[in-house]
């Protein structure tokens, strides 16, 4: 009982919680009028999308072990220091997979595929041998392809994944793909120093964080863009312009501060309160 516990301590919780962003959206999108039924679906979907999440996070810490362990930012974060056996580890991120998957089976065939796909996905970014996450540029794919899947992810729950779809799926993917350049700047001298070939390490923090920030303006012109097509709500333009101003002014301080590693963390915890922002201006405009 003790081993399960401190298997269960090393689940990054807030990460998992961040990720349930993009599919709670699409489910949003989907759902229509709320019956008990689909109350029921759709909590029966957050749960096996939390095992899905934790499936991720957890093969990723499996995989990156060693380099976390020799960062002194990250090494909190490292499992062997609580007592779990890489080879436990590993087998703990098969197990939460295989509920997660399993409970995906008892909802509709097409999302149960998507969940599949969001796990080879991971798969090919994380595992050693094969690791995307340390071929140059290519490592930005899977966020992008990842993006895309999170949000059609709830949207199939209960809707056919079609061309309504795709829109507000591609605002997500541009927004995980920009994250995922400013994580890399975060974590940069940890993957330099395990001899991981990020986009970050081979150009370097400033241009590639410049470049992450290119994509973000994109996905807020996007978002508006969308928001005059009433693909998503109307009501959505105007803060999403004022929203991105603050995101640039986050971004200068950050720059200036020389792109350590605690000031690029803060800087993703305040663009992610941002898109909290707007989830919940989503989700209280197509409620009510």
């Amino acid at each position: 009982m003790n081993r399960i516990w401190r298997l269960l301590s090393c689940i990054r919780y807030r990460e998992v919680l961040v990720l349930q962003g993009a599919p709670v959206m699409g489910l949003v999108f989907s759902v229509g009028k709320p019956t008990p039924y689909k109350i029921a679906e759709g909590a029966l979907f957050g749960l096996a999308n939390l095992f899905l999440v934790a499936h991720i996070w957890s093969l990723n810490d499996w995989a990156d072990v060693h380099a976390d362990a020799a960062d002194r930012n990250r090494s909190d974060h490292v499992f062997t220091g609580k007592g779990i056996a890489p080879s436990l580890m590993f087998w703990f991120a098969i197990t939460l997979l295989a509920a997660s998957l399993g409970l995906f089976a008892v909802l509709a065939s097409r999302t149960f595929w998507i969940a599949v796909g969001i796990a080879l996905v991971s798969f090919l970014y994380s595992f050693p041998g094969i690791q995307a996450k340390g071929i140059v540029l290519l490592s930005s794919v899977p966020h992008l392809v990842g993006g895309l899947l999170h949000f059609l992810l709830g949207y199939s729950l209960f809707a056919p994944v079609d061309w309504h779809a795709l829109p507000a799926a591609l605002f997500f993917a541009l927004v995980f793909t920009a994250g995922h350049g400013v994580q890399e700047v975060q974590d940069h001298d940890a993957d330099h120093l395990a001899g991981i070939r990020t986009n970050a390490v081979v150009f370097g923090k400033s241009p590639v964080f410049c470049a992450a920030l290119v994509a973000f303006i994109f996905a807020y012109g996007y978002l508006f863009s969308l928001a005059l097509a009433g693909l998503v709500p109307r009501r959505l333009g105007p803060p999403a312009l004022a929203l991105c101003w603050l995101h640039l002014h986050w971004a200068r301080q950050t720059l200036r501060s020389g792109l350590s590693f605690e000031s690029v963390r803060e800087f993703r915890r305040r663009y992610r309160a941002l898109f909290a922002l707007i989830g919940l201006t989503v989700i209280s405009t197509l409620f009510t």
